[in-house]
């Protein structure tokens, strides 16, 4: 049996994101999405659970010991991800307060729409390069 890489809970977590992340668009790509507005609430009550215990992870554990280690590429990577993705969990708390709970999701579909469509762009882009820049330069150098 191999062992798991020291960011399989990381990876595994990202997985279960945009399985979440997919649900809700599938929702919203049909023409009459509103009715199905508790399904989307939903989703996103799943998404959070999920989101804030990632982004805590990563925010408050990894990205500080990456701070910290031996290699200074490592460091360096992991100062410089922490500043430019450091806002998503403020941004992705107001998008919450303005669109999901507010109730504007089925007043305003087609803003909701858009935002919710770059909220997702900018999570995948996370989930991306974390997956392929973050956490392959981890598995090779280690914690």
């Amino acid at each position: 049996m191999t062992q798991p890489t020291a960011t399989h809970r990381f990876r595994s977590q990202h997985s279960e994101i945009a399985t979440i992340v997919q649900r809700i668009e599938a929702i919203l790509a049909s023409p009459n999405w509103a009715p199905r507005a508790q399904e989307i609430r939903q989703g996103f009550s799943e998404l959070s659970a999920k989101l804030r215990i990632h982004l805590a992870l990563e925010d408050d554990v990894l990205y500080p010991r990456l701070a910290r280690h031996n290699d200074g590429k490592v460091r360096d990577m992991a100062t410089r991800y922490q500043t430019e993705m450091g806002g998503i969990r403020d941004a992705y708390e107001a998008y919450l307060s303005t669109w999901v709970h507010s109730g504007k999701l089925v007043t305003d579909t087609a803003g909701f729409s858009a935002a919710t469509q770059g909220l997702f762009a900018a999570l995948k882009d996370r989930i991306h390069r974390e997956n392929t820049e973050v956490y392959t330069l981890v598995d090779s150098v280690g914690w």
